[in-house]
């Protein structure tokens, strides 16, 4: 059983990488003006998005300490 299952998925990841290796070859046979009204363009041989879109970086959360808690959140004067 483990090895239909290695062999299913190795099946799968070929058939999928020959999928990508096809719609990149397509991709080579555009003309840089329909890259551009795609958002894509070609920078030292390797296709690129024109404006990649940036995940904003997770704020990083204040320690619940003592200190937080004695202080007040609006003004920062001493509650104390």
């Amino acid at each position: 059983m483990a090895i239909f299952t290695s062999v299913k998925s190795l099946l799968h990841a070929l058939r999928d990488r020959a999928t990508k290796r096809r719609q990149f070859a397509q991709l080579k046979e555009c003309d840089p003006r329909m890259l551009k009204d795609m958002g894509l363009r070609w920078e030292r041989g390797t296709l690129v998005a024109i404006n990649p879109e940036r995940e904003s970086a997770p704020k990083p959360r204040k320690a619940a300490t003592r200190s937080a808690h004695e202080t007040c959140p609006h003004c920062g004067s001493s509650l104390t």
